[in-house]
């Protein structure tokens, strides 16, 4: 199947009316950063401040709490300066940008680097932030977020040449508190309301027309990118899916004979995509979606009773068109979702921060 997996998928993103980009760790590891990874590089970014915190990796170095004010920023700078000041496009991000092609794109990503933007891309959806931005710590809302690229150089500067002093920590500039770096690891992190309000526009632009979802790196149980679209595709019968995960797919029974899937490395996926060709790469679909069983109205009664025992806020609103994207309904109003896509209560995801109840209503019930 992988020759023909590999024309099928051109085909698809050359006749496509759009292109929908999602991207996580995969793609962020492709490119040399592993937030995970206990190796040489992590000392080469954070030097002594490995040894002296024991720390294993970069998502620990981020979450430490360090005694020292000055090494916490120490950390995001040296950071920031070895990921993204010096960030030059990778050969990754050059192929996306010849698969797009003049189409109309969003990219979607829950990666805090900011390579997206810093690769050219300007339709963008940082879902997670990213760590060249800063929020005031007293007033996360009303001082909204501010680049601290700069200023995170001019701290590593002064950390190289040992000049550093508490003074050079970034302060909001309106009324002088101290900064936290605006990530969803961040409690006081702010959700960039103009890529949502960008982000909703071209979903809603595109949702029933030919749109391929393109995933880069995303793991099986990602309920933050990877669920909600998925269900976009099996919300649209003219969308297609196309995920690129070496080792581990997933792709659901009710989009199979709508997507493909690529257990490759990312460059070798994209070396198939472009030219139609079979480079290799072992490949899934797209099949037939096997038939489920329907349920009797006996067995949605005692579902229902079930459901209302344990959530008794629960229920099913007959205004809501199960054909429409996004399909995800918020049940606690204590807990609404950032991204409403359309009104009476559809939802592309649940709340960040907070727990929220969340039921899928799908095509097949």
């Amino acid at each position: 199947m992988t020759k023909e997996a590999a024309q099928i998928a051109k085909k698809w993103i050359d006749e496509s009316d759009a292109i929908l980009v999602t991207a996580s760790n995969g793609l962020s590891i492709s490119e040399g950063l592993n937030l995970i990874a206990d190796d040489a590089k992590l000392k080469e970014v954070l030097g002594n401040l490995v040894d002296k915190y024991h720390l294993p990796n970069l998502l620990t170095a981020f979450s430490y709490q360090y005694p020292d004010e000055l090494d916490y920023w120490r950390v995001i700078a040296r950071t920031v300066e070895y990921y993204s000041n010096n960030y030059q496009p990778s050969v990754y991000m050059q192929d996306l940008k010849k698969i797009i092609g003049d189409k109309p794109y969003f990219a979607w990503t829950s990666n805090v680097d900011h390579h997206f933007a810093l690769a050219g891309f300007d339709n963008l959806f940082e879902i997670e932030g990213n760590w060249l931005d800063g929020v005031c710590s007293a007033h996360p809302k009303k001082h909204g977020v501010v680049n601290l690229a700069k200023q995170l150089h001019e701290f590593y500067v002064k950390d190289k040449a040992g000049t550093l002093t508490k003074a050079d920590i970034p302060t909001c500039d309106k009324c002088g508190a101290p900064m936290n770096i605006n990530t969803t690891a961040n409690q006081d992190f702010q959700i960039d309301q103009k890529q949502i309000n960008a982000f909703q526009d071209f979903i809603q632009k595109y949702e029933d027309k030919k749109l391929v979802v393109l995933e880069l790196g995303i793991g099986p149980r990602n309920q933050m990118i990877k669920v909600p679209s998925m269900q976009l595709v099996a919300a649209d019968i003219n969308s297609r899916y196309i995920t690129i995960n070496k080792g581990e797919l997933n792709i659901p029974d009710i989009i199979a004979d709508r997507s493909i899937g690529f257990s490759a490395s990312i460059g070798d996926a994209f070396k198939e995509i472009m030219t139609g060709k079979s480079h290799g790469a072992t490949t899934q679909g797209p099949t037939k979606p096997q038939p489920k069983p329907e349920l009797t109205p006996e067995q949605k009664a005692e579902q229902a009773k079930v459901m209302q025992q344990f959530y008794p806020d629960y229920m099913v609103d007959s205004g809501i068109r199960p054909s429409s994207f996004p399909m995800y309904l918020t049940i606690d109003q204590k807990h609404p979702s950032y991204l409403h896509t359309v009104q009476y209560g559809q939802s592309m995801m649940y709340s960040i921060g907070d727990a929220a109840i969340v039921h899928c209503f799908t095509q097949d019930g």
